[in-house]
């Protein structure tokens, strides 16, 4: 069953990423396209939330913890789309994925044993990253996507931390409380983010269609991933979770998407995929 959840949140943040890739590239033009797509997206998830909900116990500190993912979720999700609007796939992908050192490195707070060699290999890791940002003639570097990447380093890191940090108290067993919580406040927040004038703008069906498949992407990952943050320690759960997916997403870049990369670009892409695997192999 633990392999099962494994296989099944990977396949979702694949989806995901793919799905992201291709409608920040093509149909989301500002970033009121982005929350009323998140909007789609989180009602989606608040209906799947909603529908195990009931019977289940809900604390105050379950209900603070989820307003704090909430807004941390949708501000992560919503940089992390602007960064692949404004770059490439793989690179991108490679920086936000990699920011499962933070909640890696976060194991030591929930006294789980600390290795030297992971912590060694997590430099390495961001060597290879460094490598990877070269330019090419098809892969345009600018300050506005870097910024946008290192914005969704730190969310999407803090994502996991929060997940850690529930899944280790005594309220664990409220999970679809707590992201039923989260995802209403994702939507608030999208809903609140929205500017007055452009209210009236509405997506076409092709974008419509693409949030409600990420909408059970997200609600599958969330809730899996949540579990296994419970079941698994942290420097084996995240980078076990996020290197598989790294490596799969940068595949379909390729494949899909038709990304090229330099030759340095590829040393630091293929270094990174490595160094995932190794944190994940080496005890």
């Amino acid at each position: 069953m633990l392999n099962f959840f494994v296989i099944l949140s990977v396949s979702s943040i694949v989806i995901q990423n793919c799905v992201f890739n291709n409608i920040c590239k093509k149909e989301l033009k500002t970033n009121d396209d982005i929350y009323r797509f998140n909007m789609i997206v989180y009602t989606v998830c608040i209906a799947l939330f909603g529908i195990f909900l009931f019977g289940e116990k809900i604390s105050l500190y379950t209900i603070a913890f989820g307003v704090l993912f909430g807004i941390v979720t949708a501000l992560g999700n919503q940089y992390k789309m602007l960064s692949l609007s404004n770059g490439p796939m793989h690179i991108t992908l490679l920086i936000t994925t990699s920011s499962m050192i933070i909640p890696t490195m976060s194991g030591i707070f929930f006294g789980e044993s600390f290795s030297i060699q992971k912590f060694c290999i997590v430099f390495i890791l961001i060597g290879f990253i460094y490598l990877s940002l070269g330019k090419n003639n098809n892969t345009e570097i600018n300050k506005r996507w870097f910024l946008y990447c290192s914005i969704a380093f730190v969310l999407m890191g803090s994502i996991g931390v929060l997940q850690k940090i529930h899944q280790t108290s005594i309220h664990k067993n409220e999970l679809n409380a707590f992201l039923f919580v989260s995802f209403i406040c994702s939507f608030i927040f999208s809903k609140i983010r929205i500017k007055e004038k452009s209210k009236n703008s509405e997506l076409n069906k092709k974008s419509i269609a693409l949030a409600i498949v990420c909408g059970f992407c997200t609600y599958s990952m969330n809730f899996l991933n949540l579990k296994l943050s419970g079941m698994l320690p942290s420097q084996l759960f995240f980078p076990l979770i996020n290197g598989s997916a790294i490596i799969l997403s940068s595949f379909m870049s390729v494949i899909i998407f038709k990304e090229k990369l330099s030759k340095k670009q590829l040393i630091g892409l293929c270094g990174g995929i490595l160094s995932l695997i190794a944190i994940c192999i080496v005890k």
